[in-house]
């Protein structure tokens, strides 16, 4: 919840709620006028490995304008120590801060056979990154890569050379996705890329959140870069997973906590960090965990959360 400004402030209307007993209403930054402007070239996406990328979302933007940002976007970013770069590629590093959802554009004109295909490639193919260093891909790394097969970006990590958003650039493909922390951090240990996107991945992004978070930067890039939305929004999501479940006795959340807290208290507590109330009873609560709480396995975590 702190790699971002929303978790932050999902976590300060918590609190408030129950310190200050003011019921706070969090205004997300999600809008429901997102639309198609034209139909243009579609791209398909394939996802391979369904255990490393369980869900990708993307959308083309035609007839953008890459060139310096306004001032407001500049002096977002510099007030939190980033360098603007230009207009497309500071929306992502704003949308990055804001949601705590990595973004990344490719040239849609240079992804070969309009696919997108996330897989993993042989070990030791070669690969050229923003940076202009050759690296040699891993057998375990995400890649995305085009219609031909050929890696356009390590996933989650670090995007590639020739694919990369330049001044020339007049239709980007837009990314949004999750991918297995696991996977990320291994890639991004692996070849020294310790990235602001890598971060975030590695502690778990809200997978219910990348389609709102595409859209939101979408809009962003139509108003800011003067695009034209022109496909709809592409989502695969082979397997989608409710959340999880835990149930929470209060003789387990006296003693690990070493205090005597009143359900309804707890209720509100549990409540007000977004878990919904499943069932309860006067000896235990059972709670589904928000997807933007991936690390809740057990019922300590909820007692952790609690006490936090």
């Amino acid at each position: 919840d702190a790699m971002s400004h929303l978790g932050v402030a999902k976590d300060v209307a918590a609190y408030l709620a129950i310190h200050d007993n003011r019921e706070n209403i969090m205004k997300y930054p999600y809008t429901n006028d997102f639309n198609k402007d034209r139909q243009g070239t579609e791209i398909e996406v394939k996802i391979e490995n369904t255990q490393a990328c369980q869900r990708y979302c993307g959308v083309v933007i035609d007839d953008i304008v890459v060139k310096e940002s306004p001032a407001w976007l500049k002096n977002r970013l510099q007030s939190i120590g980033l360098r603007a770069i230009n207009n497309i590629v500071d929306i992502t590093k704003f949308i990055l801060h804001e949601t705590g959802q990595p973004l990344h554009a490719f040239d849609a004109d240079k992804i070969k056979g309009n696919a997108v295909i996330v897989k993993n490639l042989p070990a030791g193919t070669p690969f050229i990154t923003l940076d202009e260093k050759e690296r040699k891909v891993g057998a375990d790394d995400i890649m995305i890569c085009n219609g031909a097969g050929e890696p356009m970006c390590f996933g989650g990590v670090f995007g590639g050379l020739e694919s990369g958003v330049t001044a020339a650039t007049k239709r980007i493909f837009l990314e949004s996705a999750w991918f297995n922390p696991v996977t990320i951090r291994k890639t991004s240990f692996g070849h020294n890329l310790r990235t602001d996107t890598a971060t975030r991945f590695e502690k778990g992004v809200d997978i219910s959140n990348t389609a709102n978070v595409l859209k939101r930067a979408a809009l962003l890039i139509k108003e800011i870069a003067g695009g034209t939305i022109s496909s709809d929004l592409i989502d695969v999501y082979p397997d989608p997973k409710p959340k999880k479940q835990v149930t929470l006795t209060y003789k387990y959340l006296r003693r690990l906590s070493g205090k005597e807290y009143a359900p309804a208290a707890v209720k509100k507590v549990l409540t007000s960090l977004g878990f919904d109330i499943i069932r309860e009873n006067k000896e235990e609560i059972t709670v589904a965990a928000p997807f933007s709480k991936p690390d809740i396995e057990l019922p300590a975590d909820i007692v952790e959360e609690i006490m936090r």
